[in-house]
């Protein structure tokens, strides 16, 4: 009787162990892509930041007395507002 009960806290003690490793785990890897998500985001903003002056800067200059042109040529990234959403 005693082997079985040595035995059933054997593994009981290694569940807990994997659990512990496991909930560790999950932390760091939550901690890495909450990470990478806010340089991803940081990242957008400027890319739309940049997208948007480009277009006011040639907005800017093709606009003339008579109306301003069509503007063709400058597209914004995917991930700006305007941009396929």
């Amino acid at each position: 009787m005693p082997c079985l009960q040595r035995a059933v806290l054997l593994r009981a003690a290694a569940a807990a162990l994997a659990l512990g490793v496991a909930i560790g785990a999950e932390a760091t890897v939550g901690h890495a892509l909450a990470k990478r998500g806010a340089e991803r985001a940081e990242r957008d903003a400027y890319v739309c930041s940049e997208a948007a002056r480009v277009e006011s800067v040639v907005r800017a200059s093709r606009s003339q007395s008579d109306g301003r042109p069509v503007l063709t040529g400058v597209v914004t990234p995917g991930r700006c507002g305007s941009g396929g959403r």
